[in-house]
């Protein structure tokens, strides 16, 4: 099943699951029960605190983290597991259109800080977007294959939300362009899911 936010980032191709971390899990959850899914692509937009990486890039992930700002500064801590890693792309999966794969950061808020923005860097954490922690989550709960497709929208700094405003639309017309894409993409973490459910098959 290929999903996306929804609302302002829609896609005829995918079906939307709420912007955010919380409407999204939410919603997902209740699809996730409804239908048989066996495989998730999440496709959006995301900034880049890494000011090397292009506006209108693509990359793709299968690992995401849940880190708020506060963490980088020492002002709080989580005792829950903030990192998931599904190691989906480590196999058969070809992602060569694609200009590398990233670890998504994901929070209801947005890096506006550059300082900040670089201490991600460090830490290889390359892009944010608002729900694929959310989408992974999911994903690791049902036991189901999930990747996220992503166009970049912005640079994290003062004026993010107007780049993010400026450069959507073009986002979205390139996230369209690539629907074949998407959907053999969609189709081999299906095809990835099936096999190792029934090894004869491989």
């Amino acid at each position: 099943m290929i999903v996306c936010a929804g609302k302002s980032e829609s896609f005829a191709f995918a079906k939307p699951v709420g912007i955010g971390l919380v409407d999204s899990a939410m919603n997902l959850a209740q699809m996730c029960h409804r239908e048989n899914v066996d495989s998730l692509l999440f496709v959006g937009s995301a900034g880049a605190y890494d000011k090397n990486i292009n506006i209108f890039d693509l990359y793709i992930a299968d690992s995401a983290v849940q880190i708020e700002l506060s963490l980088l500064q020492n002002q709080s801590y989580t005792p829950l597991d903030n990192h998931i890693q599904s190691h989906i792309l480590d196999e058969n999966v070809s992602y060569e259109t694609f200009r590398g794969k990233v670890l998504v950061n994901s929070s209801n808020y947005i890096t506006t800080d550059e300082n900040l923005a670089k201490r991600f860097c460090k830490a290889q954490i390359l892009l944010e977007n608002m729900e694929f922690f959310s989408v992974m989550r999911i994903a690791q709960y049902f036991q189901i294959p999930c990747v996220g497709v992503f166009c970049v929208s912005n640079h994290a700094h003062a004026h993010a939300h107007e780049e993010f405003l400026a450069h959507h639309q073009r986002v979205k017309e390139i996230l369209n362009a690539q629907s074949d894409t998407l959907y053999r993409l969609a189709q081999n973490l299906s095809f990835l899911r099936h096999t190792a459910q029934n090894p004869k098959m491989t």
